[in-house]
């Protein structure tokens, strides 16, 4: 008897797994099939997908943006949530006015960091935002921001 009730709770328990596998599965199908079209072959494939849209009145970058690290380039503690960038064109400490010219949606960020670097540098990333930043411009991905 002891036995017939550990199988009927094991089956419960594989069962409520099973059903939670599935909707996990069916949610993560719904947010890739909702993910910007630019992330999904990453790096190699952004510039199929990401394009400059010329509704800027200074310069249209193409930015990314990041949300790990320990120290910036100033010394100071990263914030993931921060209205700062990394940056290797202006000067740390140079405030900029970043736009997002799909939404009008603007901001002024401090470069705090140098960067980007590595695989995103060399497909022409030049701003690297705070996640923080990027959230509050409505950026979904990598893409060209107004920048003055």
């Amino acid at each position: 008897m002891k036995h017939l009730g550990l199988g009927r709770r094991l089956q419960t328990t594989l069962g409520l797994a099973a059903g939670l596998c599935g909707i996990f599965a069916a949610v993560l199908v719904a947010f890739l099939a909702t993910a910007p079209m630019a992330n999904a072959g990453g790096w190699a494939t952004v510039h199929r997908y990401v394009k400059k849209t010329g509704n800027c009145s200074g310069q249209e970058i193409l930015a990314s943006y990041y949300h790990t690290g320990k120290r910036t380039a100033t010394g100071e503690r990263f914030d993931a949530n921060g209205n700062t960038a990394a940056a290797r064109t202006w000067a740390l400490g140079t405030s900029l006015t970043v736009t997002n010219p799909h939404n009008g949606r603007s901001l002024t960020v401090r470069v705090n960091d140098t960067g980007p670097w590595g695989l995103s540098y060399k497909m022409g990333a030049r701003l690297d935002l705070a996640r923080g930043a990027a959230q509050r411009l409505g950026m979904s991905g990598t893409q060209y921001v107004c920048v003055s």
